[in-house]
């Protein structure tokens, strides 16, 4: 049973189901028994859960897949479910469709809508620049099975190509009423300006989403334009101003110093365009947190690490939506 499907389940419902172990910790209880309190999850969501007694006093490792057993119960108002039985399932037995987090919208769409952008770039020195990348077939497949992030925001199978489409959205809506803006130079520095993370991240076991060594020491900032200036040395004429001002809007796309920003946005495409990612990532880190700890069931959550307060859902049409 998935977790949005858990927490709609009255008290004292048995449940059983594979999830992963985000946490497990050995407890003592006041009367001086051990228990192990656990925070679970799949796809849809997260929530802690209490084993009373464990077989033995031993921790279930961060990251493995676990058969549970138990019942719904609650503690102070939170979905907290008491455990009956928990033991490790081996990896060829592990339904892995139940810890892929998919993309919104189907990547079939998402790709189309990429290729769009693409043929929309009428520079011909940018348009050759997208098509050396996304008329890479190796190079795509990367890109439209990558993850965004690790766990802030589009950190999904696909979440890259998400991701880089809603960046790409909000940068064609402002370009629209806004003239002084170099309209080609925008689209293509939002196609491009997170490429590097085909290298920074890759998933685990096909489960887990990790940061490979080069992205933990190079990050995908950097990594992004070493690939883009790389392809810009084979276009025979590419104008040295126009790969400065591309350039210059990936290294700044996050927008601060402390964000990881060599530079800071300078021009009108390059602010466009690090004010169109943080939307991006802030609505998505919204949405996927509100899935992971509430399961889109109305109510609070607990503090959000990055935005610094609890976030609030108060339901809708979203809630029925299977994924």
């Amino acid at each position: 049973m998935l977790v949005r499907e858990l927490k709609k389940l009255p008290v004292n419902s048995a449940f059983t189901g594979q999830y992963m172990v985000e946490l497990c910790e050995v407890k003592l209880h006041r009367d001086g028994n051990f228990f192990l309190k656990f925070k679970l999850r799949d796809k849809t969501g997260s929530f802690e859960a209490l084993w009373w007694k464990p077989d033995k006093e031993d921790t279930f490792p961060q990251g493995s897949v676990v058969l549970v057993e138990g019942r719904i119960s609650y503690h102070n108002g939170r979905f907290q479910p008491k455990l009956i039985k928990v033991e490790p399932v081996n990896e060829e037995e592990i339904e892995s469709h139940r810890f892929q987090p998919e993309t919104s919208v189907p990547v079939e769409k998402l790709l189309e809508e990429l290729k769009d952008f693409v043929n929309s770039v009428k520079n011909r020195f940018l348009s050759q620049l997208l098509r050396m990348f996304f008329e890479d077939e190796v190079f795509l497949n990367k890109f439209i099975s990558a993850p965004a992030g690790k766990s802030i925001h589009h950190s999904t199978k696909g979440g890259l190509l998400e991701h880089t489409i809603e960046v790409a959205r909000i940068c064609e809506l402002v370009s629209s009423y806004n003239k002084r803006i170099n309209r080609d130079l925008l689209i293509t520095s939002a196609l491009l300006h997170d490429i590097g993370k085909v290298r920074e991240y890759e998933f685990k076991n096909s489960l887990q989403i990790e940061r490979t060594l080069e992205g933990i020491l190079l990050g995908h900032l950097y990594m992004g334009c070493e690939m883009v200036s790389e392809k810009i040395a084979k276009i025979p004429g590419f104008p040295e101003d126009l790969k400065v001002q591309l350039i210059h809007c990936l290294l700044s796309h996050h927008g601060e110093y402390e964000y990881g920003s060599p530079k800071k946005p300078k021009t009108i495409e390059a602010v466009t365009l690090a004010y169109a990612d943080v939307l991006s990532a802030k609505v998505k880190s919204y949405e996927e947190f509100i899935q992971r700890e509430l399961a889109f069931q109305k109510g609070f959550t607990p503090r959000h690490y990055a935005f610094g307060i609890p976030l609030y859902w108060g339901g809708g049409e979203d809630e029925e939506v299977e994924l």
